[in-house]
């Protein structure tokens, strides 16, 4: 058995808010959606061969317990860094600053708007 490919999957609070801010910053395309009860609930986006989904969680006020919603970390390899990164820091104020790592990688971060951690990067030569 092979694993041929996988979607991430992030859960969202605010989906609405998440999906402009990946459509906004990152330029990804809605592929598709599903709607429950005239509210947004499910969205398939892609930006290039990246492939991403969210999924919206809902508090459940029979339930005692308020839903886990895990924080991931997306790495997004890219072309051309500083022009991606000149591009997110004139729309998006809270961007680290553009950095060098020891592994050879020129990467900055940010945060969606459900608190996932996006680390952009690009191979130093």
């Amino acid at each position: 058995m092979a694993i041929l490919s996988s979607i991430p999957v992030l859960n969202c609070q605010h989906i609405e808010d998440t999906l402009a801010f990946y459509q906004q910053i990152l330029h990804f395309v809605v592929v598709k959606k599903r709607d429950l009860n005239n509210s947004l609930c499910w969205v398939h986006l892609m930006n290039g061969d990246t492939t991403l989904m969210l999924q919206a969680v809902s508090k459940d006020s029979s339930r005692e317990e308020t839903p886990q919603i895990s924080k991931i970390t997306l790495y997004y390899f890219v072309s051309d860094i500083k022009e991606l990164y000149h591009f997110i820091k004139a729309k998006y104020n809270n961007v680290s600053d553009l950095i060098v790592t020891d592994y050879k990688m020129q990467e900055f971060f940010l945060s969606d708007p459900e608190g996932n951690v996006l680390t952009i990067g690009m191979s130093v030569k």
